[in-house]
């Protein structure tokens, strides 16, 4: 091999031995990594020349050409980086992966060709791929510790696993003691169906006195909370199941049910005799049977009041075949949708509220800042006017705060110019919501873009068999598996994607 390509070769190895020190150094940022690609630029420029040349010449054969692959490979990888605004836990190992690849290539290259360069350290890059493969071991053992098979609880621990020092804590021999313990479980006879209350709510307090109010009458059966999606209607109605004043009314009689989209209502159905019967169920021959075997045995003079929550309900015909009449029996429904109520003398609607502007700013900061206020450090105003865009819906306030959690000023000044685009979101205007949502996929490089697009293939409304969007990405998209399951903890980090430790998605 002549000098010049000798010489490439070691500046090739100085641009990939910058990035992988930023990849596994917790304290580097991507402003610094840019900042040393542009004292660079000159080799990488040289680089290209290189590699862009139309073909080898004849002495360097088809070796060569291959190394040409390689050096474009590389800086495809380098001009991602470029256009990265941030990079956390997730992103260091995955783009780390990518580069460590790229060397070990180029090395295989080198040896094949049995030439000895001394401008590369062998060494650094073994302990550089060390490092890598350390921190991806961390991330996989910190996951299956800490994943409960509550979704918020998830969303929170890996938002917070990929902004705090755990690579850096445990190379330096370190105990990471920053991880918020977990949430711990509602209690109850059936706790094992009903999620967990969100790791921080507000605003709530006025909302559950108003609708225990309506409860408690006398002559009302059924109250319907009404509401757009994301605005909270989950979270009220797990503050009601835990309620101590709901729990004494009803003593204790509380069944919480998750209905979703296109149910089995046969199972849910077979879940409540389970709940408020007890005892040995018998084998109904059809969803009519099991309704009206239920309908008679709560008839029955003696049974207790029994709540019941029928949880994110999308069709009228959901709630007929869930729903039961008896002395002292109450149902709460909550729904996207005004038409799955049944509007009869003893039941009554409850729209859900925007939170009011104080709340609003307090759950942003949270998601955004890791705590319920601005940091002294980032700039009120703009803080404020992403935020007042979101106009109170929760959803949003926790996806946007998410998505801008640690990113520098200019992608908070590109996020509040394209959310203020929009309408004011409401139920009238709930493209407008996707169009504001839009803001926390423009973060995303392209690879983890196309991955999230990957779940538009699933049945809406349907839980997800994590082994199966894996498989798209490992044998589909040719995505290494470890790099696969980094994307998929960073989606749920973001809370684009509920991920549960029953190995299933939201």
């Amino acid at each position: 091999m002549d000098s010049v390509s000798q010489s490439i070769i070691g500046k090739f190895f100085i641009v990939t031995r910058t990035i992988l020190n930023s990849m596994v150094s917790n304290k580097s940022s991507c402003a610094e990594l840019r900042q040393n690609l542009l004292l660079l630029k000159p080799s990488i420029d040289e680089i290209a020349k290189l590699s862009s040349q139309s073909g080898p010449a004849p002495e360097r054969g088809h070796p060569f050409k291959d190394f040409q692959g390689q050096l474009q490979d590389g800086l495809h990888i380098v001009k991602k980086l470029e256009r990265m605004s941030s990079f956390n836990l997730y992103r260091r190992y995955r783009y780390g992966k990518k580069i460590q690849k790229i060397e070990k290539n180029v090395n295989n290259f080198l040896r094949t060709l049995d030439v000895h360069n001394p401008d590369v350290d062998f060494k650094g890059f073994s302990e550089q791929s060390e490092l890598i493969e350390e921190m991806g071991r961390l991330i996989m053992e910190r996951v299956n510790v800490k994943m409960t098979n509550d979704a918020s609880t998830n969303s929170f621990m890996l938002h917070q696993m990929s902004t705090t020092e755990l690579f850096q804590s445990a190379i330096d021999g370190s105990h990471d003691t920053t991880m918020s313990e977990q949430s711990e479980q509602i209690t109850g006879s059936d706790s094992s169906q009903v999620p967990s209350m969100p790791n921080f709510v507000v605003g709530l307090n006025n909302i559950v006195s108003d609708v225990k109010q309506i409860l408690f009458q006398k002559g009302v059966s059924i109250v319907g909370v009404e509401g757009m999606g994301g605005s909270g209607k989950t979270t009220l109605a797990l503050a009601l199941y835990n309620d101590p004043q709901v729990k004494d009314f009803f003593q204790n009689k509380i069944v919480f049910i998750t209905v979703a989209w296109s149910p089995n209502v046969m199972a849910l159905l077979e879940i409540m005799w389970d709940k408020m019967i007890g005892g040995r169920r018998p084998v109904f021959q059809s969803i009519e049977d099991a309704h009206n075997q239920l309908q008679k045995k709560l008839s029955l003079k003696g049974n207790p009041q029994t709540l019941v929550i029928l949880d994110d309900v999308w069709s009228k015909s959901d709630v007929e075949r869930l729903l039961f009449e008896a002395d002292g029996y109450k149902t709460v429904i909550t729904t996207r949708q005004d038409l799955a109520i049944p509007h009869t003398d003893s039941s009554r609607v409850y729209n859900m509220p925007m939170l009011q502007k104080d709340d609003a700013l307090s759950l942003f900061c949270f998601w955004a800042f890791g705590q319920p206020s601005i940091p002294t450090e980032n700039d009120d105003v703009i803080v404020k006017q992403v935020e007042a865009v979101c106009m109170g819906l929760p959803l949003a306030l926790k996806v946007i705060g998410s998505s801008l959690r640690n990113e520098p000023q200019p992608v908070w000044e590109k996020a509040k110019k394209k959310l203020s685009r929009a309408e004011s979101i409401s139920k009238h205007h709930r493209e407008d919501l996707l169009h504001c949502l839009e803001t926390s996929i423009d973060v995303l490089d392209d690879e983890t873009k196309d991955c999230f697009l990957d779940l538009g293939a699933f049945p809406k409304g349907r839980k997800i068999c994590v082994g199966s969007l894996l498989d798209i990405w490992v044998y589909v998209r040719g995505m290494d598996w470890k790099d696969a399951f980094v994307v998929l903890l960073e989606l749920a980090s973001r809370n684009l994607l509920n991920l549960t430790s029953d190995s299933s998605l939201l």
